[in-house]
């Protein structure tokens, strides 16, 4: 390597240091934070095997680092969970016997020192107090789709799960007892709310519910009014308005398209808009159009193109 390429190739890591240790020292520093535990306390004993884990949350911290050993870390026979998340806070299902979990904070640059405690688990007898954990689809999802996947853990012990789909009016509309975690469901349009327990022929759980938006119609097409089609302005400040009734459902959007040329290949803008929007552009033909969104993913068709020309 002669000379100047060894020079280059010194600066350029100079530099990518410089960036390293920018990235480092914009991050906070949480070595020095405690991770304060909630729950379970130390030496807790639970007659159900669903535990909930929770802890404070740390400022500045990004994902906690959530470990759980059998009988403990010192002489694990089993490292039961190794997880990171960003919740303080996490159910799971343990077998009968002795536990010891801690979390640790973390962020891209620190991490904390652990902080651990101990727990047993005596036995499965209050089954009833089992939580189960719902899995898919997350709480409160909007969407189009309207086959989904219901899913939730399984429960130690648990022989059989009740599953119900209710509508906004609190109206069951379907109800099934299965042994499987899971449960395909296709749902008509509009809002329900979904939830499961478990059963061991004796004793059964609280319910455990979520709830879903399955919206499949399509928004209405804009109608576009101002600035009228092939019309002049000596304006430079251009105000587009348009008409559109809404439909009941998820939340509906209009996005705007602003062309140089009529065969609409040379986009000025695009945007997302509110009600009447205003512009300010050059002199120059334009032409425009509309089209509507929802928040489950429907899309409107395309607007009438309309042209203007600033003069």
């Amino acid at each position: 390597m002669n000379k100047s390429l060894l020079y280059k190739f010194l600066i350029g890591i100079f530099f990518l240091s410089l960036f390293s240790c920018e990235e480092i020292l914009l991050e906070d520093d949480i070595s020095k934070s405690e991770v304060l535990l909630v729950a379970p306390v130390n030496n807790a004993q639970f007659l159900s095997t669903g535990v909930t884990f929770s802890w404070e949350k740390v400022q500045n911290a990004t994902q906690y680092h959530l470990q759980i050993a059998k009988p403990n870390f010192t002489n694990p026979v089993q490292i039961v969970l190794d997880t990171l998340i960003i919740s303080n806070t996490l159910t799971y299902q343990l077998n009968i016997g002795e536990y010891e979990w801690r979390v640790q904070a973390v962020n891209s640059a620190y991490k904390t020192p652990y902080k651990n405690c101990f727990f047993t688990i005596v036995s499965n007898e209050d089954f009833q107090n089992n939580t189960p954990v719902l899995l898919t689809p997350s709480n409160d999802l909007i969407t189009n789709t309207i086959t989904q996947k219901l899913s939730w853990q399984s429960i130690i012990g648990a022989t059989n799960y009740q599953v119900q789909v209710y509508d906004g009016n609190n109206t069951v509309i379907n109800n099934q007892t299965i042994a499987a975690t899971s449960l395909n469901y296709t749902f008509s349009q509009g809002n329900y709310y979904w939830r499961v327990r478990a059963s061991n022929g004796t004793q059964q759980t609280l319910y455990s519910s979520r709830s879903i938006l399955v919206d499949t119609t399509s928004p209405n097409t804009p109608t576009l009014t101002s600035p009228v089609d092939a019309s002049t302005t000596t304006s430079t400040n251009v105000i587009f308005q348009w008409n559109r009734a809404p439909i009941l459902g998820s939340i509906e959007k209009d996005s705007i398209y602003i062309y140089t040329d009529k065969a609409l290949t040379t986009l000025q803008l695009k945007s997302e808009v509110r009600s009447s929007y205003s512009k300010t552009l050059n002199s120059g033909t334009y032409y425009w159009f509309m089209k509507a969104f929802d928040q489950a993913g429907n899309t409107s068709s395309k607007s009438t193109v309309f042209s203007f020309t600033v003069n």
